[in-house]
């Protein structure tokens, strides 16, 4: 159904009907009033960041990273989920590696799932499929008639776990999101 357009059937009793024919060029999917079917993915419009970076140091096993940001530019809410994380490189992970992705929303808008571990004991984890966090349209609602909330179309994300491996390892891996438009 698009956005604000309520559609109905009608019975023919003869030879000929008429119906409108609706239609937008150029539609869009920043603007909440567009006439993009609800549930659409043309809807989806989210800033991720193209590259990330986790490290320690042989004094301090804890993994440490600068936070990053998912942003919902879009006109509807929007869920963030994990794929997972796959392998670029010939990476020889260490047996005692855990990496776990921390993902923060705001106080109206907790993240689902704050922590999952991406790598554990040196072992991918794979095929997580989990929720993150739902986030609110640019505008900072989550439903057609909610509260807008600044800063709900925006969450954090961090890299945590730990390795005691003293020697420099250079690992490579990528992360994959979905995101799924979530009609109103």
């Amino acid at each position: 159904m698009f956005a604000d357009k309520a559609f109905a059937d009608q019975t023919i009793q003869g030879g000929t009907a008429t119906i409108e024919v609706n239609g937008t060029l150029g539609a869009d999917n920043t603007n909440p009033d567009s006439t993009i079917p609800e549930g659409d993915d043309n809807w989806i419009n989210v800033t991720v960041p193209t590259s990330t970076i986790f490290y320690n140091t042989p004094k301090n096993s804890a993994i440490q990273s600068p936070t990053y940001s998912i942003t919902n530019n879009s006109g509807r809410p929007v869920s963030v989920s994990t794929e997972g994380l796959t392998t670029v490189a010939n990476n020889s992970e260490p047996s005692d590696f855990d990496l776990t992705l921390n993902t923060v929303g705001t106080s109206t808008n907790p993240a689902i799932t704050d922590t999952i571990n991406l790598i554990n004991k040196g072992s991918i984890q794979q095929s997580l499929n989990t929720t993150l966090i739902n986030l609110a349209n640019k505008d900072g609602k989550l439903t057609s008639n909610g509260a807008a909330n600044e800063g709900d179309n925006s969450a954090k994300f961090t890299y945590g776990g730990s390795s005691a491996t003293t020697s420099m390892t250079t690992l490579k891996y990528n992360l994959g999101f979905t995101f799924k438009s979530i009609g109103w």
